[in-house]
């Protein structure tokens, strides 16, 4: 059974006088996401972070702790791990022990961060390797492509033997970049976009139009599931449901149906920014990618955000549609959002949408329209919630 766990970094590392800040949020992070599982001890160390555990972690319990941090954005990869005293025979010792039921081929790699071990990286990595294969006639040594590696880490706070490295999100701690407003429909790239952002350590506040009663309640809930599922990179995530109906009704009512899809997107960016300014964010977050529907057109996503202000983050823009669904289908997101329920999106949609709006086509079309009364009406009646993936 695992006493350890070694987290790594990669870039974080390279922020130089700024590590220590996107360190302590990290460990922050990583410390949120154990709160379930018992006492730890944790140590930062440049580059890396150590979490011991007592007693020693069983199968079923450490394979949680993996999972739950596999969530945490600027984990490079990490390792369930077996300390061990930092002298050449202890680590024979538990070497050996731990590959006693290996078979097929291996390595052993050695890292020595402890520079006053008197043992160099290649002779570490040479006599630990040789005790191994005297140990066990089951194991034979390749170098290139070997069936496992073991991973022998000396450093200043003790000495780590690991035979696996699970990969981590990467990217940077949620929280080191400030907070956006990411519009969040009930489709596939949406929650795609939204964690491409938080990703790149953007804490996501989400905001859902819903266009009920002219569509079911099933759409807004698949829309908390979809919020949920993507809450457990980020925790505690806040949605705010806007009804979008009486605006869509009068737009439908009042204006050109061609432009209709492009008047939608520009009210609701509009209340997206209203919202982001409220919360102290710092931009708004789109599904968009260039051609996919005709209001993502270069001329209309032009139109739809120049009613802006705050700066307008489309992620996906240069993403193809397959390369979306294999990244929803990586966060956990795809199945949901292709359950059958209708959303704002889908209602009072065009036979024949503009494809090259402009700006002025736009606001003279929206002079028909009490556009400040219609954000106000809509921002009185909003739902907020408390999203969290946890309970």
């Amino acid at each position: 059974m695992a006493n350890a766990i070694i987290i790594h970094t990669d870039e974080i590392a390279l922020k130089g006088g700024n590590r220590a800040f996107f360190e302590r949020l990290l460990v922050e992070n990583i410390k949120s996401r154990l709160v379930n599982f018992g006492d730890f001890d944790l140590k930062r160390r440049k580059g890396s972070v150590v979490i011991r555990f007592q007693p020693e972690l069983d199968q079923s319990k450490a394979g949680k702790i993996v999972t739950a941090l596999k969530t945490v954005f600027g984990i490079a990869h990490l390792s369930l791990t077996h300390e061990c005293s930092s002298n050449l025979t202890a680590i024979k010792e538990m070497a050996v022990k731990l590959t006693a039921d290996l078979t097929g081929t291996f390595r052993l790699t050695c890292k020595r961060g402890e520079k006053r071990f008197p043992h160099s990286s290649m002779e570490v990595a040479r006599q630990v390797g040789g005790a191994v294969l005297a140990a066990n006639r089951n194991l034979k040594v390749d170098l290139h492509q070997p069936d496992q590696t073991v991973f022998v880490e000396i450093n200043v706070d003790g000495t780590f033997i690991s035979l696996a490295r699970e990969p981590g999100p990467g990217g940077l701690p949620i929280g080191s970049t400030g907070k956006v407003v990411a519009l969040l429909s009930g489709g596939i790239d949406s929650p795609v976009a939204a964690y491409q952002m938080m990703r790149r350590g953007a804490r996501a506040i989400f905001v859902h139009f819903h266009s009920y009663p002219y569509v079911g309640q099933e759409s807004i809930e698949k829309v908390k599931r979809l919020a949920k599922i993507i809450d457990q990179y980020q925790l505690q995530s806040k949605l705010y449901l806007v009804p979008f109906a009486d605006i869509q009704r009068e737009i439908t009512a009042k204006t050109d149906g061609a432009l209709r899809v492009v008047l939608y997107r520009r009210f609701m960016l509009r209340i997206a920014e209203v919202l982001a300014k409220r919360e102290g964010a710092l931009g708004i977050v789109t599904g968009d990618s260039l051609g996919q529907v005709a209001s993502q057109t270069l001329e209309n996503l032009y139109t739809v955000g120049s009613v802006l202000n705050l700066p307008l983050y489309r992620p996906l823009v240069g993403t193809d549609k397959r390369e979306i669904v294999k990244a929803a289908q990586k966060i956990s997101s795809y199945e949901t959002s292709i359950e059958p329920h209708d959303d704002c999106c889908t209602l009072f949609v065009p036979d024949h949408p503009e494809l090259r709006a402009t700006p002025e086509q736009a606001s003279a079309a929206e002079t028909k329209l009490d556009v400040t009364g219609l954000i106000t009406e809509a921002l009185q009646h909003l739902e907020v919630m408390k999203i969290n993936a946890e309970s």
